[in-house]
């Protein structure tokens, strides 16, 4: 961070994933975030960065509106990659009670909806009744599935919701506890899609994949693990290495900050 953002009050980042200023995550759910920001981000190359403030007038943004200065941190911490300008900053300020989620400057003015959509049917609904870690964990994928994976993939983004009777708000809920469900058990999902996957040594279906974390991260060390895939049919077994970015890195790529850009897009919510 360079020193004109040092002088308006900026936080140093505790990490490229998750910043938890306000102490608003237990630990296991900090877990589960940080390896959901850091798979989401080795999938589609987004690099999505939560931030929770007790009040942005702690860190500088007295007297600002939430969106100037989530797009000032944006910048001044240089979220998601500089040549694309696709990341995006979920910044939750609990005793202001706003919820601001800046989007990239490579983001058409279209995609904003997809924010507010995540916003409104994903974050608020829990912190209306102070379940912040409950919002988060629903809202961190949601943003990549309607906004990361589908920008990404050239796609449009979602179709903007309008009144809905009873039975499909049911069939939202349902979507909502879904989100939470594919954090806490992202690891069995992706042992069940592994199924479809066909053995490179002797062609059948039904590989079985498994997850582990051997060393997590440290500010100052990336963690490692590997991903482990067996074949009933031949007996045959993979085992994949992947590493988790550092949780104080600096670097670009697929972990760190890259040095991107926002010109302001991007939505907000209040509780």
């Amino acid at each position: 961070m360079g020193l004109s953002a040092l002088a308006q009050g900026f936080p140093e980042p505790l990490s490229d994933g998750v910043n938890d200023f306000a102490d608003l995550l237990p630990p296991e759910a900090e877990a589960r975030l940080t390896e959901a920001l850091s798979q989401g981000r080795a999938d589609t190359g987004v690099h999505v960065v939560l931030v929770t403030m007790e009040q942005i007038a702690d860190f500088g943004g007295a007297g600002q509106r939430i969106e100037d200065y989530a797009k000032s941190l944006f910048n001044a911490w240089g979220i998601g990659d500089a040549g694309r300008n696709d990341g995006i900053l979920i910044l939750v300020a609990r005793s202001d009670r706003e919820i601001r989620i800046a989007l990239g400057a490579g983001y058409p003015v279209i995609w904003d909806n997809a924010a507010q959509r995540v916003i409104d049917r994903y974050f608020l609904p829990a912190f209306r009744e102070d379940r912040y870690a409950d919002g988060i964990e629903a809202g961190v994928p949601a943003t990549y599935e309607l906004i990361a994976r589908p920008f990404v993939a050239g796609n449009p983004p979602p179709e903007p919701e309008f009144p809905v009777a009873d039975i499909v708000q049911g069939i939202i809920g349902a979507f909502f506890a879904l989100g939470i469900f594919l954090v806490v058990f992202r690891n069995k999902l992706g042992g069940m899609l592994a199924r479809f996957r066909t053995c490179p040594r002797c062609g059948h279906r039904g590989l079985h994949q498994t997850r582990h974390v051997i060393d997590q991260p440290t500010t100052t060390q990336q963690g490692r693990g590997e991903t482990i895939r067996d074949c009933p049919s031949c007996g045959g077994r993979d085992i994949v290495p992947f590493v988790l970015s550092a949780r104080g890195s600096s670097s670009s790529g697929s972990g760190g900050f890259g040095g991107g850009s926002s010109s302001g897009g991007g939505a907000s919510g209040r509780w």
